[in-house]
C-alpha cells in the first residue's frame, strides 16, 4: 500500500504556480495522488505531456467562444511574449541568426539611441524584395530595409530563422526589435512559466482542464473554468498595453528620414505613402 504521508519538496514561497505545484496538481487529478513520485513511468510521462499540453493551449489560447467573447475570430497574443532583441551588425554581414524562439517581428527594427538620431528605423519587407534590391545594387551602408527568411532544415534539429539586411551593413550598427516569441516547456531546472506570478491560476486552470480532456475525451466543467480565467487575465493584458492581433509592422514614424533615405527621395510621396522610388 503507498504510503501517502510524505514529506513535500520544493514548496512555494509565495504566490507563484511553478512546475513542482503543476505536475502534483495534475497528478492528483489524474491518478488520485498529490505524491508524483507514487507513479509509473507511464504515469508519470501522461503528466508531463499534459501539462506541456496545458501550456499550449494557455500560451497560444483559442478564440473565446460567447459568452466570454462576442467575436470568435479574434485571437489573443499575451504581452509577456514580446521580448526585445538586441544585435550588432557587423561590416560586409549580410545575414544574422534570430533566437530560438523567435516566431515573427513586431514592429521595426531600430537603430540604438545614439544611432538613432541619425537613422531611420528599418522597416520589414518579403524577403524575395530583398534578394531583388541586392541582385539590383550591391552596395554597403547603414541598412535600410529587412527580411525574414527559414532556414534550411534536416529535421535532426528545430528550423531556425534568419534576419537579412539590405544594403548589406558597412559598419557595427547597434540594432534592437520586438517579436512575437514561441514558448519553452517547463522542467525541474526551468520550473517558473512565462507571464509571472498573474498568469499561473490561469496556466494551472489550462493544465486540468487538459488532464479532464484527455480523461475523458470531451470539454467538461474544468474547461470552462480555464476559459474564465483565460477571459479576465486577456482583460488584464489588454490594460496592460494596446493589444497587437496579428502583424503590425511598419509602423514608420512620419517626417523621420535617415542619411540613408534621403539618398532615395527620388519617388513620389503623398501622406507618407511612396508611390515610385528605388524599391518599385
Amino acid at each position: 500500500m503507498p504510503n501517502n504521508t510524505f514529506p513535500i519538496d520544493n514548496r512555494a514561497d509565495d504566490l507563484t504556480i511553478d512546475f513542482f505545484l503543476l505536475r502534483r496538481r495534475i497528478a492528483q487529478q489524474m491518478f488520485a495522488t498529490y505524491n508524483y513520485a507514487e507513479l509509473d513511468d507511464v504515469q508519470q510521462q501522461e503528466v508531463l505531456e499534459v501539462m506541456d499540453e496545458g501550456l499550449r493551449q494557455y500560451y497560444f489560447p483559442p478564440p473565446l467562444p460567447p459568452p466570454f467573447a462576442l467575436n470568435m475570430t479574434i485571437v489573443h497574443e499575451w504581452t509577456f511574449m514580446r521580448p526585445i532583441y538586441k544585435f550588432t551588425t557587423a561590416a560586409n554581414q549580410r545575414t544574422y541568426d534570430l533566437p530560438d524562439n523567435f516566431d515573427r517581428p513586431l514592429g521595426e527594427i531600430a537603430y540604438e539611441e545614439d544611432q538613432g538620431d541619425y537613422y531611420a528605423p528599418i522597416p520589414f519587407t518579403n524577403t524575395s524584395q530583398t534578394l531583388k534590391l541586392a541582385n539590383r545594387q550591391e552596395e554597403q551602408s547603414p541598412p535600410r530595409w529587412a527580411s525574414v527568411r527559414s532556414d534550411d532544415s534536416t529535421g535532426e534539429a528545430p528550423q531556425r530563422q534568419v534576419l537579412e539586411l539590405h544594403p548589406t551593413p558597412d559598419a557595427a550598427y547597434a540594432l534592437h526589435f520586438q517579436y512575437q516569441a514561441v514558448a519553452r516547456r517547463l522542467t525541474e531546472q526551468q520550473s517558473f512559466p512565462l507571464g509571472g506570478q498573474i498568469h499561473g491560476p490561469g496556466i494551472l486552470a489550462s493544465c486540468l482542464a487538459a488532464a479532464e480532456t484527455r480523461a475523458t475525451g470531451s470539454q467538461g466543467s474544468r474547461h470552462m473554468q480555464f476559459l474564465e480565467r483565460l477571459a479576465g487575465n486577456i482583460a488584464r493584458d489588454n490594460q496592460r498595453t494596446a493589444a497587437i492581433l496579428g502583424y503590425n509592422g511598419n509602423n514608420r514614424r512620419p517626417g523621420l528620414l535617415g542619411r540613408g533615405e534621403l539618398r532615395d527621395l527620388g519617388g513620389i510621396y503623398y501622406e507618407n505613402v511612396r508611390y515610385s522610388s528605388y524599391m518599385d
